[in-house]
């Protein structure tokens, strides 16, 4: 079973904005993307001016966690906030990267089947 520790922190930032940081240690996957959603729901809901995800310890990220990301970014964007992605490591700035070149068609055949190859391309850069 996967497990995901989620920390965050509200601040003003030195320009006096509101600051919502979420830092994420573990997998973000399909058995601990809810326990993330439950826990930005609320701050999304505080319309931070920045939201600002700290991905330094995130070791694998699913597609679903990537729909909560997109999700996080939309409703950010609806009342002119920012949302910011920051310590990336390798293979989860590969998956950002796959996900922003895809087109907007469907090319895989089944959740499963992306997810599947997610995680081969992330498993590449495994020490």
């Amino acid at each position: 079973m996967s497990t995901l520790t989620i920390n965050t922190r509200t601040k003003n930032n030195p320009s006096g904005q509101a600051e919502t940081t979420i830092a994420l240690d573990g997998n973000l996957d399909n058995s601990t993307v809810a326990s993330l959603e439950t826990r930005l729901m609320p701050l999304l809901a505080a319309k931070p001016d920045q939201l600002i995800f700290d991905l330094a310890g995130l070791k694998y990220v699913t597609s679903a966690g990537i729909r909560l990301f997109f999700m996080a970014a939309k409703k950010q964007k609806l009342h002119c906030g920012n949302a910011s992605f920051v310590n990336l490591q390798p293979q989860i700035q590969e998956v950002f990267n796959i996900m922003g070149s895809l087109p907007d068609m469907n090319v895989f055949t089944s959740q499963q089947e992306l997810d599947s190859y997610l995680l081969a391309r992330q498993r590449t850069y495994q020490p």
